[in-house]
Parts: C-alpha cells; structure tokens; sequence
C-alpha cells in the first residue's frame, strides 16, 4: 500500500515535474508511471520482434530495467545495483559504462547532499540543482539504452557480436535461431 500512496518522491521525474508546478495527483501518477512503463515494456518487445538478428537477453533485460527505473515514483540510490551488471553485459565497453556512471555519482552526490539539507537548510543542495541531478541521471541511464538499442538494431556495432559470439548468456538462447522476427514476415 505504501508505494500506491506515494507520490513522486526522490529522483523521479515525477518529483521535477511536481516541482515545476505540474503538480498531479497520486492516482494521476500511479496512472502514468504504468501506462509509460507498460508502453516503454511494448516497445521493448516490438524491437525484439522486428530487430534483424534476435538480440541478446542481457540487452532485453537493462531495456525493461532502465524503463522501470526512468518512469518509477522514485529514484533510489541502490537501484544503479541492478543496473550496473546488466548494463555491463548489454554494453560491455569502458567509456559507455564510464560515462553512465559519472551521471550516476553526481546523482547519489546530489541526492544526499539535498537529504542532508532537510537537517542543515543552510548547507542544502538548492532544490533546482537537485532537479539538474536528476535530469542529468535520467539522460545518462536514456542515452546508454539508446546505444543498447542501436546495438540491437545495427547488431554489428554490438561489442559482443563483433567476435563471432551469439549470446553468451543468454543460456538456451545461445545461438539458436532467430525464428520470431516480425521483419521477415
């Protein structure tokens, strides 16, 4: 019950939206946060189904994940822990991965700075900068999915497939057929 009375809360974009005046109700949100994630999950498979080679698992995965946690009331720290292995196995090079992080210390930096704020209003992160945090997280997370995408759509810019490897964890999925493509059809 506690999540379905929550409204936007920390690092959602719900909570910037909240800020900047579009001020909705909890069933509002609750209503849009699923029919994006539900929108976002559709597309997700649609791009499995019409992609020119089945993609790998791990990048299906970090997809529906990133679409949870960019449309989810609330951005907690902890969540990049699920974030972190998929993204490694759906993009597996250093400076997509290093970029992504570096939006995602700014954020845990910003976010405890303006939680801290709540006892020390003097020392607090303004509220504006924190919204900037936020945005710059949630572009970082979109922008290494889009690269997740691309690999999926130009399979020889995957970095897995460049050397002749199918989907190493991808279990029964490893090398087999790629016999759902609605492109073909």
């Amino acid at each position: 019950p506690l999540s379905r009375e929550r409204g936007g809360d920390f690092g959602s974009p719900w909570l910037v939206l909240s800020g900047l005046g579009v001020d909705l109700p909890v069933d509002r949100v609750n209503l849009w946060g699923t029919i994006t994630l539900l929108a976002l999950c559709v597309g997700v498979a649609l791009l499995a189904l019409m992609a020119p080679r089945r993609p790998r698992v791990a990048q299906l995965v970090f997809l529906v994940m990133v679409a949870f946690v960019l449309t989810n009331k609330v951005y907690s720290p902890q969540y990049v822990l699920w974030l972190i292995p998929l993204a490694v196995l759906a993009r597996p090079r250093w400076r997509d991965f290093l970029l992504w992080q570096t939006a995602e210390v700014v954020y845990f930096l910003a976010v405890w700075w303006y939680i801290h704020g709540f006892t020390s209003p003097d020392s607090a992160l303004p509220e504006r900068m924190y919204w900037v945090a936020i945005g710059v997280h949630g572009v970082a997370t979109a922008a290494l999915a889009a690269v997740v995408v691309r690999d999926i759509l130009l399979p020889d810019h995957d970095p897995v497939r460049t050397h002749g490897e199918d989907d190493p964890a991808g279990g029964v999925l490893d090398r087999a057929p790629d016999a759902f493509a609605l492109r073909d059809r």
